[in-house]
């Protein structure tokens, strides 16, 4: 990766229910715990990537508020996540607030993506007390985020 290179664009979503538990979900290619997050696309912006990722790879329409949360810095190797190659990623986070009720548990056919394509993903809550297991750093970094934000919100509304 050389020093120069522009980072990768990446939207990510940060969807909590009305117990402020977060919607993450297993990736089977890389045997990992995941929040919904993809690739921006060239003249996409962030919050439109966002809403497009979450519904490819939950197959959940969000038309909400969405309440950034900053971005994140990762530095990728290769054969990370199907990535080829060592290089630099910008995370856009987004904190959502689940418009109605969602299973506990279920699983959605992720598409959009030639990696993911046919991929079935297996998502579940993380509750605001428990503690995030199989979770890549950069994915750690996010959970601590949305759980200070959710506690600000939370103090707001008392």
């Amino acid at each position: 990766m050389s020093a120069n290179a522009e980072p990768i664009l990446k939207a990510c979503a940060c969807l909590v229910d009305a117990q402020g538990r977060l919607l993450v979900f297993y990736q089977p290619a890389d045997g990992g715990m995941q929040l919904p997050k993809g690739t921006i696309e060239p003249g996409e912006s962030p919050e439109d990537a966002v809403r497009r990722e979450l519904l490819e790879e939950s197959g959940i329409h969000y038309t909400g508020e969405l309440v950034p949360l900053g971005t994140l810095d990762r530095h990728c190797e290769a054969g990370i996540e199907g990535n080829k190659h060592r290089h630099a990623q910008l995370w856009h986070l987004f904190l959502m607030q689940a418009q109605g009720p969602l299973p506990e548990t279920f699983d959605h056919v992720a598409h959009g993506s030639p990696e993911e394509d046919g991929l079935v993903f297996s998502f579940s809550w993380l509750a605001h007390d428990q503690e995030p297991v199989g979770f890549a750093k950069p994915y750690l970094q996010a959970i601590v985020r949305v759980r200070e934000a959710w506690r600000t919100l939370a103090e707001q509304r008392i």
